[in-house]
């Protein structure tokens, strides 16, 4: 591997390990400082599940079949059950057997 190239990767992946732990004490320090009324903590609440779908989405949208089945699966069984290791664990093992059976 080039020398040059290898810096830069270390050099990318020091600033994505700044940037991430630098957001998260940021965000602490900040949060720290505001009162946590009925609306601030709706927004923080639906924070992680924003996060979540815009992860997400890209992949089913792109993704093949195994994909779509995974999320469906664990949609399903997340409303069905609000279980979310049990939701997780369905997700994988449809993506699992779709691979196994029609990759």
């Amino acid at each position: 591997m080039d020398t040059p190239l290898v810096w830069q990767s270390v050099l990318g992946i020091s600033l994505m390990v700044v940037i991430a732990y630098g957001s998260r004490v940021l965000g602490l320090l900040i949060m720290s400082n505001v009162p946590l009324g009925p609306r601030v903590r709706r927004f923080v609440d639906a924070m992680s599940s924003s996060v979540l779908i815009a992860v997400i989405t890209p992949m089913i949208v792109h993704g093949d079949g195994g994909v779509r089945l995974a999320a469906i699966a664990a949609g399903a069984v997340a409303v069905g059950f609000r279980s979310p290791l049990a939701s997780i664990a369905v997700g994988m093992m449809c993506a699992a057997l779709w691979r196994l059976w029609l990759a």
